[in-house]
C-alpha cells in the first residue's frame, strides 16, 4: 500500500472520529436546550429542600464580567429566576438579589449559611456556616434589593443577568431563625442554543461523509495494470 493511501485512511479515520464527537456534542446541546423547560422558556430544577438553623441562606458571590454578560445575552440565556416556598404555608418567606457588598453589610455579624455547592440531580445544597450573634432587621425593610419577593405561598423573582457581583438571599420574611423552604432555580433559554446544536450535527455529517470517502479511496485495491500491447509482427 502506497504512502498516499495510508495518509487517506488515517485522515479519514480522524474525520470519522471528529464526526462522532460533533454528533454527541450536537445531540447533547439540543437535549440540554429542552431539559426541564417550562412554559416560560426557563430550564428549572425540581423543588429542592433548603434547610438551615440560621437566619439566612445566601448564594456564593455570582461574578458576571462583561464577556460573560455579552455571551449570555447573545445566547438568550440572560435571565434567571428563583422561586421559594416555606414548608409551613402560614409562614411568609423572603427572597431577593442585590449587590454582593450590600448583602455582606446587611448580614455582618449575623449567623447565616452560604451555599458552596449545588448538586441539582441530587437536590442537595452544601453550606458553609458564617458565625455571628447579631439579629438582622426584616429583609423587606431594606431598599438595596435589585429584585425581591415576600409573602406566604410560592414566591418568585426574575432578574436579568448583567455585569456585576451579586448575591441571592433566602430568609423568613420576619427575619426569624430557621430556614425550611423548597427552592427552585431556573435559567432562560432561547432558540439560539438549538441552532448551535443543529450546526454541530451538520458538521458531524460533513465530517462523516468526507471521512468515509477518504477511507474508501485509501483502502480499495488498485486496478490491475493493462499489459503492454504486443509489438507488430515483422512483415514477411
Amino acid at each position: 500500500m502506497s504512502a498516499g493511501r495510508i495518509v487517506l485512511i488515517v485522515v479519514g479515520s480522524l474525520f470519522v472520529l471528529g464526526a462522532i464527537v460533533a454528533l454527541f456534542a450536537g445531540g447533547g446541546v439540543i437535549w440540554a436546550s429542552q431539559y426541564h423547560k417550562d412554559a416560560e422558556g426557563f430550564h428549572a430544577t425540581d423543588p429542592m429542600p433548603m434547610r438551615s438553623a440560621t437566619y439566612a441562606v445566601i448564594s456564593d458571590t455570582i461574578e458576571i464580567d462583561r464577556g460573560a454578560s455579552e455571551a449570555l445575552n447573545w445566547l438568550g440565556m440572560d435571565r434567571m429566576k428563583l422561586g421559594a416556598e416555606n414548608d409551613d404555608p402560614s409562614r411568609p418567606v423572603f427572597i431577593g438579589i442585590a449587590d454582593a457588598e450590600d448583602v455582606d453589610a446587611y448580614l455582618s455579624g449575623v449567623e447565616h449559611d452560604e451555599i458552596r455547592r449545588l448538586e441539582v440531580f441530587r437536590s442537595r445544597f452544601d453550606f458553609e456556616r458564617r458565625g455571628g450573634s447579631a439579629m438582622p432587621e426584616a429583609p423587606g425593610s431594606r431598599d438595596f434589593w435589585l429584585d425581591k419577593a415576600e409573602g406566604t405561598g410560592e414566591q418568585e423573582i426574575v432578574f436579568d443577568i448583567e455585569e456585576g457581583d451579586y448575591t441571592i438571599l433566602v430568609m423568613n420574611a420576619d427575619a426569624s431563625e430557621g430556614i425550611d423552604v423548597e427552592a427552585v432555580f431556573g435559567v432562560k433559554s432561547s432558540g439560539v442554543v438549538v441552532l448551535i446544536g443543529v450546526a454541530f450535527l451538520v458538521v458531524a455529517l460533513a465530517l462523516l461523509a468526507g471521512g468515509i470517502v477518504m477511507i474508501v479511496f485509501g483502502a480499495r485495491s488498485p486496478r490491475p495494470g493493462v499489459p503492454p500491447a504486443a509489438p507488430p509482427a515483422p512483415a514477411s
